[in-house]
């Protein structure tokens, strides 16, 4: 069964490849007034100069986990070791890292050295898991976890211990629905949540209408790759396809494929969109999928599409080495700063210098530290340095409803887990990702109306493929 229906305005900030839990309740007004682009603005003064004046004088204590009189201990959790994608996230990993080092060379943080503990999910419940009970045992809170299988049994142990966890990336209804687990760019699915049956999503649709109005309302018609692998992955993917589906891309095919498979598996693929002579077209797995249909597509001479579709896992430098001329013309779609805007935003430069060869996944767990950092800068402000605890800490990010990383994000419910329509869409142009809308840089394209479109279904029921 399929409700859809288009609420009125919902201006809060887009994301991932993830579906991710809210309350109905919970909305940020991004004030944007009679605008549709949200422009960058430095970071606001203030908290960084009275968390640092807290630390005049002050005697420091170790109360806490991952506190001590000199450092102040985070882990970052990521899927980088697998041999089924090594480095998959690694791109999280170096961007926590580096944004520690920044953090140091400025003055550190609650008056102490910032450490970062990593661990490597592996692709595995269980290494999820244990990289949890590790983070348990030696920080004060998780930050840019970006692991897809960390679901009830690694979440038991989160909750039990009280950690917080500031997340890039969400795929486990577990996680989703926490009360301790946070992204920073909010999903789409609301809770609660049992994990199956039907579920209330809402899903960014700006992208799919700016599709539409360009190429024309009776254009685009194609195919769909969902990937398949879990019932998570199919969330993830199902309720945004059906919803460009639904606002009128006409769908011709779709199929489920699993991260392991190879440019061999996407042969009759294209062969659909020969058939059909597909105008659009969408991988929902990671980066590599993409890259895999443009090149049999390139082998296969075809010429209907005109848009091939993607978010942020194809915003990535290895997209553009590993699919060279093949993947001239690709659309991905980003709710972040693109890189090439650099000089228009504090703390977009600020990445750049310390994560020179970010990508996208890691430019938001830079975003989800600087919502740590935040955080903790409140907390020494009102209450000393010796205050920072894991309650404290997510405390303050629940009660975070309109936080921009300094202009470098759409300003975002973190608290409410309210999904944005702002965005920023990217095209590779010549060999280069080239900004397509809005044009000028330092700035989001934030549709005034209809931005978020909510869908009810059963995700994977709704999977044929």
């Amino acid at each position: 069964m399929r409700r859809l229906r288009w609420p009125a305005v919902l201006l809060v900030m887009t994301l991932v490849i993830a579906a991710c839990g809210g309350d109905d309740d919970d909305s940020a007004d991004g004030g944007l007034g009679d605008d549709d682009t949200e422009t960058t603005e430095p970071p606001a003064e203030g908290d960084d100069d009275d968390a640092t004046a807290a630390c005049e004088g002050a005697t420091l204590t170790a109360g806490e986990t991952g506190v001590s009189e000199e450092t102040i201990t985070i882990a970052v959790s990521a899927d980088t070791g697998s041999p089924l994608r090594p480095g998959l996230f690694q791109g999280s990993v170096d961007a926590v890292k580096a944004w520690a080092e920044y953090k140091n060379a400025n003055g550190g943080l609650a008056c102490r050295q910032v450490v970062v503990e990593e661990y490597d999910t592996k692709l595995s419940a269980d290494e999820a898991k244990n990289a949890v009970v590790g983070a348990c045992s030696t920080s004060i809170a998780m930050v840019g976890t970006t692991a897809l299988f960390l679901n009830e049994a690694g979440m038991a142990e989160l909750e039990g211990c009280g950690i917080p966890d500031i997340a890039v990336l969400q795929t486990e209804p577990a996680q989703q629905c926490s009360d301790f687990s946070y992204p920073i760019i909010a999903g789409t699915g609301t809770c609660p949540y049992a994990g199956e049956g039907e579920r209330l999503f809402r899903e960014r649709a700006g992208v799919f209408r700016y599709y539409l109005d360009e190429f024309g309302e009776d254009a685009l018609h194609g195919i769909w790759v969902i990937p398949a692998d879990l019932p998570s992955t199919i969330t993830a993917s199902m309720p945004g396809f059906r919803v460009s589906q639904e606002m009128g891309i006409g769908l011709d095919f779709e199929t489920g494929l699993s991260a392991l498979s190879e440019q061999s598996a996407y042969t009759p693929v294209v062969q659909e969109i020969k058939d059909a002579g597909s105008t659009y077209a969408r991988v929902g797995l990671d980066y590599k999928g993409t890259v895999f249909l443009r090149k049999e597509a390139e082998v296969q001479g075809v010429d209907s599409v005109l848009v091939w579709d993607c978010s942020v896992q194809c915003y990535d430098p290895k997209f553009l080495t590993e699919g060279g001329s093949a993947v001239e013309g690709q659309y991905t779609w980003i709710s972040l700063l693109p890189f090439e805007d650099a000089g228009s935003n504090e703390t977009l430069d600020n990445l750049l210098e310390y994560n020179p060869d970010s990508d996208g996944f890691g430019a938001q767990a830079w975003a989800a530290a600087e919502l740590f950092g935040k955080v903790v800068d409140d907390i020494v402000a009102a209450d000393g340095p010796n205050a920072i605890t894991r309650a404290a800490i997510l405390d303050g990010v629940k009660n975070t409803h309109d936080f921009d990383a300094g202009g470098f994000i759409p300003v975002s419910d973190v608290g409410g887990k309210n999904p944005s329509g702002c965005f920023v869409l990217m095209q590779v142009q010549d060999g280069a990702y080239t900004r397509v809308t809005p044009t000028e840089p330092g700035t989001f394209e934030c549709p005034e109306v209809d931005d978020i479109v909510e869908i009810t279904i059963d995700p994977v029921a709704e999977f044929s493929g």
